[in-house]
């Protein structure tokens, strides 16, 4: 019979660092140069009266947005730890009450 729980604590922190990583070394950064080009063609290169502004303040929302987005990916490395923490103080505590009543 397969085991019902399984973890390997190096797999999961070098996961969630991944998807740490992911946010902060590359997607955020990567989000907010598109936003500084479209800031730039819409001031220099795709200049309308009434639609550049309209343009770039609805990219300003849609690029805000994303990066709010990316607080998940953040979000699901924190509760893999956390679930990570969780065991490894249980089996601690299994280890310490079996220990302590021996």
């Amino acid at each position: 019979m397969a085991a019902n729980i399984s973890l390997s604590y190096a797999e999961i922190e070098r996961v969630c660092n991944i998807l740490d990583n992911s946010v902060d070394v590359t997607l955020v950064p990567r989000m907010k140069e598109a936003k500084d080009e479209v800031e730039s063609l819409l001031d220099n290169n795709l200049v309308l009266v009434h639609a550049s502004p309209a343009l770039k303040d609805q990219y300003g929302k849609f690029s805000a947005s994303l990066i709010a987005a990316t607080d998940a990916i953040k979000g699901y490395a924190t509760q893999f730890r956390k679930i990570k923490e969780s065991v490894e103080d249980m089996d601690k505590d299994i280890a310490d009450k079996v220990n302590s009543s021996g």
